[in-house]
């Protein structure tokens, strides 16, 4: 079911593919920039939960914004699937992800879900599993885990001379969660 959308009963309701059909992360983008600036990410994500009908795509659902990263529900998944060794994540969907970086000129990364530091050493370090990230320069744009999925769609910007910052969207392809949901699939 690649995409759906919520019709005025609230139930999902599946659609075929068809030139009018809005992606998620371009719906969730207009419904943002409709609203203005005077709402906190808070705000907007109780505002896009409760007052729009946002699709579902490839298994994707909206959950939450804040500064500048949207993240999405996944389809359930088998955590056998995604950690066959000790934490770390499986071959074929680290070259999954390492091809859709190399398609958008980003560094694939896979650091652990729990930190730990010299201070506070995590002798459970063994057992604890990783993610994916794929990054720019210094910023994470995707994080791929097996309970959500998350996408930056705006970075800041410095705005010359004014305390608030300026956030700029990033150029995301709509074909993006169609070509992330090869990883969700079991």
């Amino acid at each position: 079911m690649p995409y759906s959308s919520t019709n005025t009963s609230g139930r999902a309701s599946c659609d075929a593919p068809s030139n009018s059909q809005i992606h998620l992360l371009d719906a969730i983008r207009a419904s943002i920039e409709s609203v203005g600036e005077a709402l906190n990410d808070d705000e907007l994500t109780r505002l896009l939960l409760l007052n729009t009908d946002l699709p579902t795509e490839e298994g994707f659902t909206f959950l939450s914004f804040s500064g500048g990263v949207v993240t999405l529900s996944v389809p359930k998944q088998d955590l056998a699937k995604w950690y066959p060794d000790q934490g770390w994540v499986s071959p074929e969907k680290e070259k999954m992800a390492r091809a859709l970086g190399e398609k958008y000129g980003l560094t694939l990364c896979e650091p652990p879900d729990r930190a730990s530091s010299s201070w506070f050493p995590d002798f459970e370090q063994a057992r604890i599993h990783h993610h994916l990230e794929l990054v720019a320069r210094r910023e994470t744009i995707i994080i791929a885990h097996p309970k959500y999925l998350k996408v930056r769609m705006y970075c800041d910007i410095a705005d010359s001379g004014f305390t608030k910052k300026a956030a700029k969207p990033l150029a995301l392809g709509p074909e993006l969660l169609q070509e992330l949901s090869a990883l969700y699939r079991n």
